[in-house]
């Protein structure tokens, strides 16, 4: 079969790292990957060729979500209610939350804990080109205490060995990523978000567990005490982090430590609170301010903020990331900044900076073609835009 040739021509391109826009400049597309970028007239081609006209658009790698649950649903408050569908149901709609994924420009994701390893078994089956959508960092199940927040989706650990075979299990299957839960969280009826719950021991012995494997980890953390654990015990990236604090910050800051803080979870909690439990829409409305705050702190002491929305949570589509970006910005992100936390920040948190996250040669073709400069008029992502997936146009 042939490959694509594309040339998106006279375009104002992206420069994420430099937080520029090139004016008028070409992409040129060859199968899959970005072959050139350079000012517009620069390149001669031949007529297999197709040239798309992007005069006065820009041209922005696509978004990288690095929090999602592909199997839950928006519609649905209780984990219990998902984790009793099939695998079939439960693929299914994982593969409907891929499609829509990637309509609203998401071209990479983090699966966050769905039952049975349906993401990891999805994320096989998309580097095979069985199915569309974002490529998938996968994690299979979350590992929590027993009892603890998520387990309806995860596995139940009580003890560092216990940890470190549920580690080996997920490694076994294929996860590319582990996640733990620190601490009590929203959505767990009869659960403190502030509760702490794997203790420190436990969450070291599941990091030291993937690294030696070569990959990181994860922590579900909205108290500080659990969040305090597991920064110290060397976790990769903390989720949610309603409760931060200075000291807190500052290892974040010494260790690499990322945050993918999820505002918009909170927000369509709260946007729609009377449609949902009363403890739900409590604890919600108990952590926003703090919430708020400690992205805040985070952003103003240098912290590696990655976006990422929790989508599958109540209310909280696939495809929030939209607004996840523009919640950055009202808490106090510049544009430029949220752009970095989406496409280039994302990626590093992912390990796949070499291949994504950015527009330059080498890097996959995953494009989206804007209406307006997304730096001078960051409303413009609530716009329509054209999706590039792969070299291919998806939408």
């Amino acid at each position: 079969m042939t490959e694509n040739k594309i040339l998106l021509a006279s375009a104002n391109v992206l420069d994420v790292y430099q937080g520029e826009s090139r004016l008028q400049h070409d992409v040129y597309i060859e199968g899959n990957t970005i072959k050139e970028v350079c000012p517009h007239g620069q390149l001669s081609f031949g007529e297999d060729v197709e040239v798309v006209d992007c005069t006065g658009k820009t041209i922005m790698p696509g978004l990288m979500d690095c929090h999602v649950h592909l199997c839950m649903d928006p519609a649905c408050a209780d984990p219990a209610v998902i984790a009793a569908k099939s695998d079939a149901d439960l693929t299914i709609d994982a593969i409907n939350h891929m499609d829509a994924l990637l309509k609203n420009g998401i071209t990479y994701v983090r699966g966050m804990g769905d039952p049975r390893n349906i993401d990891i078994v999805l994320s096989q089956a998309k580097k095979e080109g069985k199915i569309d959508g974002p490529d998938i960092l996968p994690c299979g199940k979350l590992i929590c205490m027993t009892g603890g927040h998520g387990w309806q989706l995860g596995d139940e650990v009580d003890s560092p060995d216990e940890m470190r075979k549920a580690v080996r299990k997920l490694l076994k299957a294929g996860a590319g990523h582990i996640k733990m839960m620190a601490t009590g969280g929203v959505m767990t009826r009869g659960v403190k978000t502030t509760s702490t719950q794997l203790t420190y021991e436990e969450l070291k012995a599941g990091i030291e567990e993937a690294e030696h494997a070569g990959i990181k980890t994860a922590t579900h953390a909205q108290g500080n005490a659990g969040i305090r654990n597991a920064v110290r015990a060397g976790i990769h990236s903390v989720e949610h982090g309603f409760y931060l604090d200075e000291e807190i910050v500052s290892w974040m800051i010494e260790k690499g430590t990322f945050y993918v803080p999820t505002l918009v979870a909170v927000y369509e909690i709260l946007n729609q609170k009377d449609s949902l439990p009363s403890y739900l829409v409590e604890k919600a409305e108990v952590a926003k301010d703090a919430h708020r705050a400690s992205f805040q702190l985070a952003l103003k002491s240098g912290v590696k903020i990655a976006l990422g929305t929790d989508a599958g949570t109540p209310f909280n589509q696939f495809g929030s990331a939209r607004d996840e970006f523009l919640y950055m910005i009202e808490a106090g992100m510049s544009p430029v900044q949220a752009v970095r936390s989406a496409t280039c920040i994302a990626a590093q948190l992912l390990d796949v900076e070499d291949r994504f996250g950015s527009i330059a040669p080498g890097k996959a073709a995953d494009l989206l073609i804007l209406q307006n400069c997304i730096y001078d008029e960051p409303g413009t992502i609530k716009a329509p835009f054209v999706v590039y997936k792969g070299g291919k146009r998806y939408v």
